[in-house]
């Protein structure tokens, strides 16, 4: 007797990969010993080490362990699985479903191995994460002659940039520049996530020869690299190599920017917490009330220009892999505001206040407005958008129903899938639950 368990999110090779966001799944009996129902257990296979996972019947009510009736018949018995806040894997495959008969005191009807693939503090990764993570973004560039090329264009004319900058979208676009990325990132090795750099802390080991790059002292600002690290190869823009000049010190300091804390007070306390407050006001009221998006200036691009060099303007930025890893921590900041403040519901004035599209009622500027889709996944081209599209389609993968083959700007919003599972993206981070703040 043995039981057969498919989750559905699964890659196009049978490999599963996990968030904290519940994902359904299916347990089935085989070759039973009789035709009586079989109680079974799930669990993990090992509770002291790897990802952690969590199971239940409905999608709000999860818990390590889960008891199931299971029929003679083989008919599937349908469940929810999710990783285990805050116990994410560090390898694919290192965390196990148990499937037991209940009250046995050993041995597994099956297990199933999957991950449960977070982004994470890039300073606390492993040398193996590292590794990891490095090994496919130096893949992606190929020496300049990658896919990295597109997104290093992406980044860079006036009118790119006024799709991603300057208005409210500025947290969409961003969060599926990042997706798309990291997606690419994970075709090169599916175990791979974005890491972030958390800018308000120091991060000694992000500013290392195996990591991002040690900046040369000779006053240069050439990022030097060790023997083996791939991103010694790094070229964009047809010349070689990163200019990287830090204005602080990397070992023990922090960029020049707001705190987490400080940086989750913008758009005002919970519950009155706003996105953004409509139309610009002239003078503009020096208040934290007129949006959490004004967080493109502080710590955004504080973080920036904590440097001189690549990363320091936007034109040049991605030329400098940091750029990803500070936008992601951007972008974490978001997701722990929209936590902690519960703004999943894009049609909600505090969530988003432009909810039309581009030339409707009160919107705003074409691109930044909650129906519109993104440029360039949405192969419009022509002004006010750029004049070509250096990635069309969105990559749509099996291991995630969203946001689909041309993003809106509110299709970013809901990126747990916690009001619609559909809407689920397939990432999350470290310190950043499933669902919302309790009160």
């Amino acid at each position: 007797m043995r039981t057969e368990i498919n989750i559905s999110s699964k890659d196009a090779a049978g490999r599963t990969y996990l968030t904290w966001a519940p994902v359904r799944a299916t347990i089935k009996l085989l070759e039973p010993a009789s035709a009586d129902p079989v109680r079974v257990v799930l669990s993990n296979n090992d509770s002291s080490r790897g990802g952690q996972l969590e199971f239940g019947t409905a999608r709000d009510r999860l818990a390590p362990t889960l008891n199931l009736t299971l029929p003679a018949n083989g008919a599937e018995i349908a469940f929810f699985v999710a990783g285990d806040f805050p116990k994410s894997s560090s390898a694919d495959g290192d965390a196990v479903i148990k499937s037991a008969l209940a009250g046995a005191a050993r041995g597994a009807l099956s297990t199933t191995s999957v991950m449960v693939r977070v982004r994470k503090d890039a300073n606390t990764l492993s040398p193996a994460e590292r590794a990891r993570f490095v090994t496919a973004l130096a893949t992606l560039n190929d020496q300049g002659a990658g896919l990295f090329k597109n997104f290093r264009a992406m980044h860079r004319e006036s009118a790119a940039l006024d799709q991603a900058h300057g208005a409210p979208g500025f947290l969409s676009w961003h969060r599926a520049y990042l997706l798309d990325l990291e997606r690419e990132l994970q075709k090169i090795n599916p175990s791979v996530a974005l890491p972030y750099w958390r800018f308000d802390r120091p991060a000694p080991n992000i500013f290392a020869e195996d990591f991002l790059g040690r900046t040369n002292p000779d006053g240069f600002g050439n990022v030097l690299f060790s023997s083996s690290n791939l991103l010694r190869f790094w070229q964009t823009d047809g010349q070689a190599g990163i200019s990287r000049r830090p204005n602080f010190n990397v070992q023990t300091g922090r960029a020049n920017v707001s705190t987490d804390a400080t940086t989750l007070l913008t758009g005002g306390a919970r519950p009155n917490a706003i996105f953004d407050s409509g139309p610009g006001q002239d003078p503009e009221p020096v208040t934290s009330s007129f949006g959490f998006d004004e967080m493109e200036g502080n710590p955004h691009g504080n973080a920036h220009t904590s440097f001189q060099g690549h990363i320091r303007s936007a034109s040049t930025a991605p030329r400098d892999p940091l750029f990803f890893l500070l936008h992601c921590n951007v972008d974490r900041l978001w997701g722990v505001w929209q936590w902690f403040n519960n703004r999943f519901d894009g049609t909600q004035a505090k969530t988003y206040f432009f909810r039309g599209t581009a030339g409707s009622r009160s919107s705003t500027d074409i691109g930044h407005n909650l129906g519109d889709t993104m440029w360039p996944w949405n192969n419009v081209t022509g002004a006010p958008r750029p004049s070509n599209a250096p990635r069309t389609p969105f990559p749509v993968v099996p291991v995630a129903p969203s946001p689909g083959r041309a993003p809106k700007v509110g299709d970013m919003i809901d990126y747990q899938g916690l009001l619609n599972a559909n809407s689920r993206q397939g990432f999350c981070y470290d310190d950043v639950p499933y669902g919302i703040a309790p009160p």
